[in-house]
């Protein structure tokens, strides 16, 4: 697909994010956590954009934005970046909603993940999805993430405990031994 791309997440991004958070605010209700009203604004999100590339200079996380055409149309995070004998994480992703059903969840998460296997040199992305979110279960499927199980009582969104469906790839150097990528410069396939 061309014209998507991701890059990391800058403080000069809040204002267009908090932009499009507000034009989702309603549609995101039913899929993501509660939220305080400061959120949608734009020193609210000046002051959750600083948070998160402070967790990203920490090593913690590594956020972005997905850019359709130059512009900023969502956000793609790979979350709770664990090293050591795990070397891990959890892809998150977020479209706006003008900009849903044309592949840039597909995409954006596609090279969210050759990131993790390549430079960033994780051997599994986890992610969740609600099994009544058929996109996002598409999103996940097309990238090659398998099914591993439910998660039950795993996010407290719209008043109550939701179930998640947990999806799981491993990187394509996987050979059930090897701990580094051959190559954490971005040079790998897959």
């Amino acid at each position: 697909m061309t014209g998507i791309s991701i890059r990391a997440l800058a403080l000069d991004d809040s204002p267009g994010l908090a932009d499009l958070y507000r034009g989702d605010r309603d549609f995101l209700a039913h899929w993501d956590p509660q939220r305080p009203d400061a959120f949608y604004t734009d020193s609210g999100q000046a002051d959750a954009v600083g948070a998160t590339v402070q967790e990203c200079a920490d090593g913690r996380m590594w956020s972005g934005v997905v850019l359709e055409g130059g512009c900023v149309v969502g956000r793609v995070s790979l979350n709770g970046i664990v090293r050591g004998p795990f070397r891990s994480c959890s892809l998150g992703y977020w479209i706006a909603r003008p900009y849903n059903g044309r592949g840039l969840a597909t995409e954006a998460a596609a090279q969210a993940v050759k990131l993790a296997f390549g430079p960033l040199g994780l051997h599994r992305v986890d992610a969740f999805a609600r099994e009544e979110n058929v996109g996002s279960c598409r999103v996940l499927e097309k990238n090659g993430f398998r099914r591993v199980g439910v998660s039950r009582g795993h996010i407290h969104i719209d008043g109550r405990w939701r179930d998640d469906v947990m999806f799981q790839k491993l990187a394509p150097w996987d050979d059930g031994v090897r701990l580094d990528p051959p190559d954490r410069h971005g040079a790998l396939h897959g």
